[in-house]
């Protein structure tokens, strides 16, 4: 009986997770458009910045290429989206030291600015949470959102290999 009631329990604990994370989610795509309508930005164009910054924050700058592939857009969308962010002074191009041919994109100090100042307040309320908990939960909290993002990648990743599996099928043989 006892055996039964933990896998109840492992069971209620799954299913708030995944409530969590959906609500999380969903929280946090709010957040952006309310950041993206502050900006008069289209939410594309957000994301690009938050990709652009992520790889400066990584020590790897995005290309227009990879930022394309991280958007899943064309070169000819993404170039607009660029020049949208270039033109707001959001993003700036600046040729790679290492190969002058190589154009990166990077976060402009002005862009820094309004992101900290609107996302700030955030910062410190999602500080006082992590406050709460011990390092060994942290890195379990961790672990827990590291796997459940890669298994969200791996899923949208099958399913756009699905879906140009099926147009492959669907097309008329020559």
């Amino acid at each position: 009986m006892a055996g039964h009631q933990d896998d109840d329990a492992r069971l209620r604990l799954q299913r708030a997770l995944v409530d969590d994370v959906r609500t999380l989610t969903y929280r946090t795509q709010h957040l952006a458009h309310a950041f993206a309508e502050q900006q008069t930005m289209h939410p594309t164009d957000l994301e690009a910045m938050v990709h652009v910054m992520q790889a400066e924050t990584d020590g790897d700058p995005l290309t227009a290429g990879r930022l394309a592939e991280a958007l899943n857009l064309s070169s000819a969308a993404t170039t607009s989206v660029v020049d949208r962010l270039e033109r707001a002074g959001h993003v700036q191009r600046e040729r790679a030291e290492t190969d002058r041919r190589r154009v990166h994109l990077r976060i402009t100090p002005a862009a820094m600015g309004v992101a900290g100042a609107f996302f700030g307040p955030l910062g410190r309320r999602t500080d006082a949470v992590m406050a709460q908990f011990s390092e060994a939960e942290l890195s379990a909290v961790h672990r827990f959102l590291t796997g459940f993002s890669r298994a969200m990648e791996d899923a949208e990743r099958e399913h756009r290999s699905g879906a140009a599996e099926h147009l492959t099928q669907g097309a008329p043989q020559a």
